[in-house]
């Protein structure tokens, strides 16, 4: 019988791990966890990992920089679950972990409006809209947000706003930055003639020709952090309403963009002035015959953005908090479990319950994409180790090297680790974490697990992702860690151990490929670990033909245990 220690843990942040390239063999069966033989790259997680590049194509008539924006990845139910700050050259990065690869996931940018299916891919490419395209129509979607502002507050910057005088063509061309164009004159700027002052219900509108497009646009200077309405009173036809914002109004390039296409009932687009813009241009653009009258520009202060970081309040999760504007999780979806063996450098018995912990968390970071927080709750699974050991997490860059230090701080159930950068210990001692003696492994559930919580709190200016090497030790051999496979030792790791007993090279692998620690990413569900003693094969006779196949079959092994040799840990 093993001597029982209770460890804890946690994988934090957004994972950086490549997706698993997958292979089409046949899977064998193996008929106990030794005898199992993986590729180099096989990364032990039954989860879909991924590390995506966006680049977001502007059309090359209009000239969008939206360096510094949001792009935010929606789940299947509408929830934002991760979101990157869009870098230099219009690219964003994301590293994402969920349960399994699932249809329905969309990419979202604010900034416009547009949505995007998410393809799964290690490299994205999405065209943005042209405004003078017509056949691009594209519905806002605001993650289940969306505000309608039936009479949009505030005084109407629009001159001849019910079309009843007649109207001058100021400018004729394709381009509507601001440029050299005239600020606040109250006159509309027109890029062609394929239009008309026709009287619907009475009214003089503004409508376009049949088989045609034309828009039409105002320029008026804004306060970055206000809100900002445009509204059509009545329309017809396709219509769509835009707020291009500028740094000054000889620029060329906008800020970024606001977009939506006009429907019955939701006839507002509104938004906050992005930070840096000094200029809005709001534009009309209208296809085949459509019209539209009595519309209608506002610029008050703004009334949306509660604590004024410049977040729109439907789209801050934190309309309250100036420091904290936007919510992603770990995993981003469903809930992680990790599991250990502690015999490291030599194999262990397989049974994975020497160690096991399922990790949430949820991370926020601030109005320009910066970590401001990280909070966790951690559930102690069980405790079958015949070693004592300690918890400790390191934090790497996205490809798992050393990275500057970012933590600021951490309070609750977590300290930093003086010796080791971006480092946290969560505990030493076992015995004090465990409120009271359980080990949930020989005698199947006897308490329920064991929670601890805590808080990292950021470095400022720390925006790039970052994976987390979340490890154990040896408490009587602080240097004899055992990780998660892909990951390095940390300084503090005595190298003398690596390439002995069954280690190759310090890669917590055996030479046939085995692990010493993996993890399982589910939705709605706690992993049940096999039984003391009781190998994975046997728990999950599924298990060896994913391992066999490198992750190409059988990919949900955890759903078919035999009961008889798995804890479930769903209550007493």
């Amino acid at each position: 019988m093993k001597k029982y220690a209770p460890i804890l843990g946690l994988f934090i942040a957004l994972s950086a791990c490549n997706k698993e390239d997958s292979q089409t063999n046949t899977p064998t069966a193996a008929q106990s966890f030794s005898e199992l033989s993986v590729s180099e790259n096989f990364n032990w997680s039954s989860s879909e990992r991924l590390q995506f590049t966006v680049s977001l194509k502007e059309d090359a008539n209009l000239p969008m920089d939206l360096q510094g924006s949001m792009l935010h990845l929606i789940d299947p139910a509408g929830n934002r679950i991760a979101i990157s700050t869009i870098k230099a050259n219009n690219k964003a990065q994301f590293s994402i972990i969920v349960p399994e690869e699932t249809p329905g996931y969309e990419l979202f940018l604010p900034a416009t409006g547009e949505s995007w299916p998410f393809t799964w891919e290690e490299n994205i490419s999405l065209q943005l809209i042209n405004p003078l395209d017509n056949l691009n129509l594209v519905v806002n979607k605001r993650m289940g947000k969306n505000t309608v502002v039936s009479t949009p507050p505030g005084t109407n910057l629009f001159g001849n706003a019910d079309f009843e005088q007649t109207i001058t063509i100021d400018n004729v061309g394709y381009s509507f930055h601001p440029g050299t164009g005239t600020i606040d004159d109250t006159k509309w700027i027109v890029t062609d003639q394929d239009y008309s002052q026709s009287t619907q219900n009475g009214s003089q509108v503004f409508q376009v020709d049949n088989n045609r497009w034309t828009h039409f646009w105002q320029l008026h200077t804004v306060n970055a952090g206000d809100s900002i309405h445009i509204h059509a009173g009545s329309f017809s036809g396709t219509v769509r309403a835009y707020l291009f914002y500028y740094a000054d109004g000889n620029s060329t390039n906008s800020i970024s963009s606001s977009y939506k296409v006009l429907a019955t009932g939701d006839q507002t687009l509104s938004a906050v002035v992005p930070a840096g813009a000094t200029v809005v241009s709001a534009l009309f653009n209208l296809y085949d015959g459509a019209w539209v009258d009595d519309v209608f520009l506002s610029n008050p202060p703004a009334i949306t953005d509660t604590d004024g970081d410049g977040v729109a309040d439907d789209q801050d999760d934190f309309p309250n908090d100036p420091t904290r504007a936007y919510l992603s999780y770990y995993p981003n979806a469903g809930r992680q479990t990790i599991a250990f063996e502690d015999m490291w450098p030599v194999q262990g018995d397989y049974d994975f319950n020497d160690m096991v912990v399922s990790v949430k968390g949820n991370l926020s970071k601030d109005a320009n994409g910066s970590w401001v927080t990280a909070e966790y709750t951690v559930a102690l699974d069980a405790f079958g180790g015949g070693i004592e050991s300690g918890l400790a997490l390191r934090l790497t860059d996205a490809n798992k090297a050393t990275m500057s230090s970012i933590i600021s701080s951490v309070s609750g159930d977590a300290s930093l680790d003086p010796d080791v950068t971006n480092g946290i210990i969560l505990f030493s001692d076992p015995d004090a974490v465990r409120s009271q003696y359980y080990n949930n492994t020989e005698a199947g559930l006897m308490a329920q697990p064991d929670t601890l919580s805590f808080t990292i709190t950021f470095a400022t200016n720390n925006g790039d992702n970052f994976s987390p090497d979340f490890y154990i030790f040896h408490r009587q051999q602080r240097g004899r860690e055992i990780h998660l496979p892909g990951f390095a030792g940390t300084s503090e790791a005595d190298g003398s151990l690596f390439n002995t007993g069954d280690d190759v090279n310090g890669t917590y692998k055996t030479v046939n490929g085995l692990p010493w620690a993996m993890d399982i990413v589910l939705d709605g569900s706690n992993f049940q670990h096999p039984f003391e003693k009781i190998d994975m094969i046997t728990a999950y006779p599924n298990f060896s033909l994913w391992a066999g196949s490198n992750g190409a079959s059988n990919n949900d092994w955890y759903q078919t245990p035999n009961l008889g040799d798995v804890v479930d840990l769903t209550g007493l």
